[in-house]
């Protein structure tokens, strides 16, 4: 090995991989990007009654608030099928969406106000509400997202869940956070 080393040919190759700066390819992940990719991970990991989502129906996903979340989710779930449905990204009025419009709504961009009406209305429907506004779960909604040591964490209203005749996966609880 030693031998090795003594060689002006090994000794150069050497100094050349030290002097030759690398450059670290790292892809930067948005906070919309990231909330998206949770989004789809949600609606991946839960299941609507039947009735509500016949074999063959898209998954509707309304985004109230936040056109950039929309745009993002959109890309996110482009070509994509989640047990069968076919998401359908929308951006829903800023009154709310109609009921049976979406299986999934996203809130952001609202108040705390807005965001218990919305809720209130959507209380007993099956849809998977979930929010970025702070206290969302304690009004209510189903999942919230917040940051925590500068990670994007999430917590999970299970009794609004059970209201709304959604069963989420233990693979998706066990992630939650109790806030």
């Amino acid at each position: 090995m030693r031998q090795l080393l003594r060689s002006p040919a090994v000794r150069a190759a050497i100094a050349i991989l030290l002097l030759t700066p690398l450059r670290a390819v790292a892809q930067d992940v948005t906070e919309t990007a990231l909330k998206a990719a949770f989004i789809y991970n949600f609606a991946k990991f839960t299941e609507w009654p039947a009735d509500v989502m016949p074999a063959g129906k898209p998954l509707l996903i309304c985004v109230l608030g936040d056109a950039a979340i929309a745009e993002a989710l959109a890309r996110a779930v482009k070509g994509r099928a989640l047990a069968g449905h076919v998401p359908e990204v929308s951006q829903s009025a800023p009154a709310g969406p109609k009921p049976g419009a979406c299986h999934i709504l996203y809130l952001s961009a609202v108040t705390a106000s807005q965001a218990a009406t919305l809720v209130a209305a959507l209380r007993d429907a099956p849809v998977l509400t979930i929010s970025d506004v702070e206290g969302f779960t304690q009004l209510g909604g189903i999942a919230q997202f917040f940051f925590e040591g500068g990670q994007l964490r999430f917590t999970v209203n299970t009794e609004s869940a059970k209201r709304a005749r959604l069963l989420i996966s233990s693979r998706l609880l066990v992630l939650a956070k109790t806030k």
